[in-house]
């Protein structure tokens, strides 16, 4: 399995294609799309899904459009299903002056559910406390935690369905307990490890 990530420059928000020889997945398309569609050509894949980590516009802002011009089928939480189609909870106005209500998921994971997609492992876990509906996605490679999980940090509590207390309950019981040498990818910044976190993380201890 082979990782890239494509930044947004203007919300820092991290875009992460992953793939085999065949298949691609994209994880937060709040990038744009003709970035992922050609970083996707020259890794020579065909987007087959694309999960989300949690409903906010600044990785949700090019979903639709990059579903329309791959087919590809979106999966998520199930609080995830509920949030994303909602402007008030999405931030979609406040962020991008225009209200998205992007096409409710094909596949609802559950906790601790895993699909293979060509031979790609990956586990739902989910992470609540950012946002309602956020969820993290284990597989060989690494962790992609979204905005539960940063370098030295952790997501801001204090936007809709939010909450502090679930938030760090959801990295303590569900991220911490993992391997100390397994690969952090954030929705944000760079990449950090489990072990790290556990370390030096002054948030969350």
């Amino acid at each position: 399995m082979n990782v890239r990530v494509i930044n947004n420059y203007h919300t820092d928000e991290n875009t992460y294609l992953i793939y085999n020889k065949r298949t691609g997945v994209v994880i937060d398309p709040g990038c744009r799309t003709d970035e992922i569609l050609k970083i996707a050509a020259v890794a020579g894949v065909k987007i087959k899904f694309i999960f989300i980590t949690h409903c906010h516009y600044d990785h949700i802002e090019y979903l639709d459009e990059l579903r329309r011009e791959t087919g590809a089928k979106l999966i998520s939480s199930e609080k995830g299903a509920e949030n994303v189609s909602n402007p008030s909870i999405n931030m979609t106005l406040l962020g991008l002056g225009e209200q998205l209500r992007p096409k409710t998921p094909e596949i609802i994971m559950k906790d601790r559910q895993t699909i293979t997609i060509d031979g790609m492992k990956i586990k739902c876990l989910y992470t609540p406390g950012h946002t309602s509906c956020g969820a993290s996605y284990l597989t060989e490679i690494g962790v992609f935690t979204g905005d539960t999980l940063f370098l030295r940090s952790c997501g801001r509590w204090d936007l809709p369905t939010g909450d502090e207390e679930t938030l760090k309950k959801s990295i303590r019981e569900r991220l911490y307990t993992l391997n100390d040498d397994l690969t952090v990818y954030p929705g944000h910044g760079q990449k950090t490890s489990i072990g790290y976190e556990k370390k030096f993380n002054m948030f969350v201890k």
